[in-house]
This record gives C-alpha cells, sequence and structure tokens, in this order.
C-alpha cells in the first residue's frame, strides 16, 4: 500500500464520509505476446491513466469469455465527493492481468472501454 491510499484511507481524503464510486477505466494501450500456449498463464500489461489525483485508484481486473472473444474490464474507484486529495496523478503504468486460455485458436482480447469502442488485439493460442 502506498503512503498515498494509505493517507487517503486513514483520512478519508476530505476528512468527512464518502462514498466510493466504481468506474471504467480508459486504456490507452496493453502489451501481450502475440503467440501463446494453451494451458500456460501468460500476463497483459496495462497502461492508460486512472485519475488525476491521490483519491483515484486502480480497483480491479474483471474478465469475461465468450467463445473466441475475451472480454476485460479494468476498474478504477474514486473516493467520493472527496475535497482534499493528494496532487498525484495515478497511472496503470503496466499493470498486469495473468491469465490462462484452455483451448487453442485465435482470440480477439477485447479491453472495455469509457466511450464503448473497445481497444482490441488478437491473439493466437497453440
Amino acid at each position: 500500500m502506498s503512503v498515498v491510499t494509505l493517507f487517503c484511507y486513514l483520512y478519508s481524503c476530505n476528512g468527512g464520509p464518502y462514498q466510493v464510486k466504481q468506474f471504467l477505466i480508459k486504456v490507452d494501450s496493453i502489451q501481450v505476446p502475440g503467440v501463446v500456449t494453451s494451458n500456460t498463464p501468460f500476463d497483459i500489461a496495462f497502461f492508460g491513466t486512472v485519475g488525476n489525483n491521490g483519491c483515484f485508484r486502480f480497483e480491479a481486473f474483471r474478465q469475461n469469455f465468450n467463445n473466441n472473444d475475451i472480454y476485460i474490464e479494468v476498474l478504477g474507484s474514486l473516493d467520493y465527493p472527496a475535497t482534499v486529495c493528494p496532487a498525484v496523478m495515478v497511472y496503470l503504468d503496466g499493470r498486469k492481468l495473468s491469465m490462462t486460455v484452455a483451448s487453442p485458436g485465435i482470440y480477439n482480447l477485447k479491453i472495455e472501454q469509457p466511450d464503448a469502442n473497445p481497444l482490441i488485439k488478437q491473439i493466437t493460442v497453440n
């Protein structure tokens, strides 16, 4: 846990009651091997901006398989209505999701975006 996260946790970023609002993070790019081996874990590295102050944070990855499409959501959270937040930019900075695909084939990674236009990357699973 970073010092900024610890500060926000202990002091609620605004010194009062707040809600945690979850949102879909805009992913600028990903790094993933073009070819992977079935039943062998591989990493997907994600890049993008989570938020413009220390009350934003990465929360979780959510994934869903539908035939040969793999849908991934990158979720963030914001302490709201935080009025005092550390003045730092929060980035994904290559945060990794490790996953395994069981069956060989060609798969589309579809990274869901806030504007409803997914970032799509094709991978081959041998």
